[in-house]
């Protein structure tokens, strides 16, 4: 493999450098210094500096959501053989195995996003709570809905986050 293409597999391997790439907020020297790539510094920042202009610019594009907080969801067991949650008084938010997030008397909110949403959107969601500190006990996105599950405590400022950060999702 060669200097360029072992530099580019590196960089693959770490999302973040290759957003910050991307973006071209990176000091190449240090990036290249970083990477566990067998090579001259000054080769491999060559190499990242001429990966980054081959990069397409990251921009976002609007979506059509909405997004609302569901204050009081807890944790419940699923019924694996029918679906359905413990409790026929409650919905399902979200569902993973035999776990659910389910509109009951919890400790947890939840943010939904209705409408133009994918995993990109969830992702950009998720690693923007976590920049906050925010803790996420639960996310998913499937159809056109994304649920991201947080303690009750942060709901509000959860749910300003995600609206923030689903104006920036690369399109």
């Amino acid at each position: 493999m060669s200097l360029a293409a072992e530099t580019r597999a590196a960089v693959r391997a770490r999302p973040w450098l290759l957003r910050a790439l991307r973006a071209g907020v990176v000091n190449y020297t240090a990036a290249a210094e970083a990477l566990d790539v067998e090579g001259d510094t000054d080769s491999i920042a060559t190499a990242l500096r001429r990966f980054a202009d081959d990069l397409s610019p990251g921009e976002s594009s609007d979506r059509d959501v909405t997004v609302r907080m569901r204050s009081g969801v807890g944790l419940a067991g699923v019924d694996v053989d029918d679906g359905e949650s413990a409790s026929n008084d409650t919905e399902t938010l979200l569902s993973v195995g035999d776990a659910a997030i389910v509109t009951a008397d919890g400790s947890l909110t939840a943010i939904v996003v209705a409408g133009d949403v994918d995993s990109a959107a969830l992702a950009v969601d998720v690693e923007r709570l976590a920049a906050e500190n925010v803790v996420v006990d639960a996310a998913g996105v499937a159809g056109d809905e994304l649920v991201v599950v947080v303690p009750r405590r942060d709901g509000a400022n959860a749910l300003r986050l995600v609206e923030s950060a689903l104006e920036s999702v690369p399109s």
